[in-house]
């Protein structure tokens, strides 16, 4: 299906001067429909009806182009209200809402964590987490722990769930593999072998599916879990 709205401005007859947030939405657009690996100045041109030096104008090169793409996928995050609510309560709405955004483009979710970020427009959000962590009782260094805390868990854990299948993996590979856990040798692996039944294909390392298509809820929720009751524990 092609998308629609700006990226599809010649087919459309459309005039309205293309911009940098046009050509950010493109691409966000195209790689969702078609994945990162496909992505060129000059494919992406052609699908908005445009010549490749206008993107690069509006943008500059592909790698900063990817840069925008990922931060847009929690630009448009609405994060829920601070007032009446417990801090902990808080960090739990925002972990899942920035997770259920990361689903929605989970071909840009693998690189959101991989780059240092070099713009600002996190800011709005960082300032916004960091409120609430120090209403919790956190301050200097111990501020920035947790902060770190929560991002790494947020951006490194659902980035883990939604990691792309092998790219040169051969058909019939996650059947193979299924197999291969199958007949693990329990007198070496003795843990492992007594929990095949729960640990095949719904955990990390013992999976064939990715989350993109099995998402990990329970083991998400027990993670975040994990992590609040830790913050709680060192919170003032």
């Amino acid at each position: 299906m092609k998308s629609s709205g700006p990226g599809n401005r010649a087919r459309q007859g459309v005039r309205s001067p293309l911009s940098r947030a046009d050509v950010v939405d493109a691409a966000v657009r195209y790689i969702d429909e078609h994945g990162l690996d496909a992505l060129t100045m000059r494919a992406l041109a052609k699908e908005m009806g445009v010549y490749p030096t206008a993107l690069y104008w509006h943008i500059g090169s592909k790698p900063q182009l990817v840069v925008a793409a990922s931060a847009r996928v929690l630009d448009g995050l609405v994060l829920p209200a601070e007032r009446g609510v417990d801090w902990d309560v808080w960090l739990g709405q925002v972990a899942r809402l920035c997770r259920a955004a990361m689903h929605r483009h989970p071909n840009l979710a693998p690189i959101m964590g991989s780059q240092l970020v070099v713009s600002t427009t996190a800011i709005p959000f960082v300032e916004r987490m960091l409120s609430v962590l120090e209403r919790a009782g956190f301050e200097n260094d111990e501020l920035v722990d947790s902060f770190n805390a929560v991002i790494g868990f947020l951006l490194g854990w659902v980035t883990l769930e939604l990691s792309a299948p092998p790219v040169d993996a051969e058909a019939g590979w996650q059947t193979a593999f299924a197999a291969e856990l199958r007949e693990v040798d329990p007198n070496t692996f003795p843990v492992l072998t007594r929990n095949m039944t729960a640990m095949a294909n719904n955990a990390f390392l013992a999976r064939w599916d990715t989350g993109r298509d099995k998402p990990m809820d329970r083991s998400f929720e027990a993670a975040l879990d994990v992590l609040i009751r830790g913050l709680r524990s060192k919170a003032g």
